[in-house]
């Protein structure tokens, strides 16, 4: 049972990261927008594109380790 338990907190653990990158994602392409100007917007666009890249490696990870296919929302 132990081992179960264990899973189940690193299965949280994952979504729970997964879900921190997609809304910083979220803020930096809004930061991206409102930016004044294009240096900011370049790096914003960059940041939210790192993050971006972060939470489909942790869809990868969950989709295999649960079988099921998590679609960016």
């Amino acid at each position: 049972l132990r081992g179960a338990a264990e899973g189940t907190a690193v299965m949280s653990d994952l979504r729970i990261k997964l879900e921190r990158y997609e809304s910083k994602a979220a803020h930096c392409m809004k930061a991206a927008q409102e930016a004044p100007d294009e240096a900011g917007r370049a790096f914003y666009e960059e940041l939210a594109n790192y993050y971006d890249e972060l939470a489909a490696d942790f869809r990868r990870v969950l989709a295999k380790r649960t079988g099921v296919s998590l679609a960016a929302e």
